[in-house]
């Protein structure tokens, strides 16, 4: 069977495993694990930092995972308003950690699950990857 490594095991990512499981894929979720272990029933669960090469190094070369879904960012609004320093080294640094790591062992596809706050206020409903950006809190800013 096909693995895929699941970065970030909470509500999404648990419910992505049990998708890519009944799809006959083998879901290996990396997290932190603070909190989230219960849901990790699909596949085993690996402990980490997307900040830690080292660990992801370990984990690449021990599942071979052919995909990397990235769901490990923090989401706290309020948090991200108060330190915004902090949701920039997880969400940024870890994602540009984790690209790293997974060129590294080989792996070609990713997918990277984002925000709806990139786009501010809608402008028109349903929103699409054409809205304008207009981010309105620091989480949701690129830089």
């Amino acid at each position: 069977m096909t693995t895929i490594l699941v970065c970030g095991g909470g509500y999404i990512g648990s419910h992505t495993c049990l998708a890519l499981a009944q799809a006959g894929f083998t879901p290996v979720v990396y997290d932190l694990s603070n909190g989230h272990a219960e849901h990790v029933q699909w596949g085993p669960l690996e402990q980490g930092d997307i900040r830690d090469r080292a660990r992801l190094d370990a984990v690449f070369a021990q599942h071979r995972p052919a995909v990397v879904m990235h769901f490990a960012a923090r989401i706290e609004v309020g948090e991200s308003v108060k330190n915004p320093g902090a949701f920039f080294d997880n969400n940024v640094g870890g994602a540009i950690t984790l690209v790293e790591a997974a060129r590294a062992a080989g792996v070609e596809a990713m997918v990277f699950s984002s925000t709806c706050a990139t786009f501010g206020e809608p402008v028109r409903m349903p929103m699409d990857e054409t809205h304008r950006q207009a981010p309105s809190i620091p989480m949701a800013a690129p830089n």
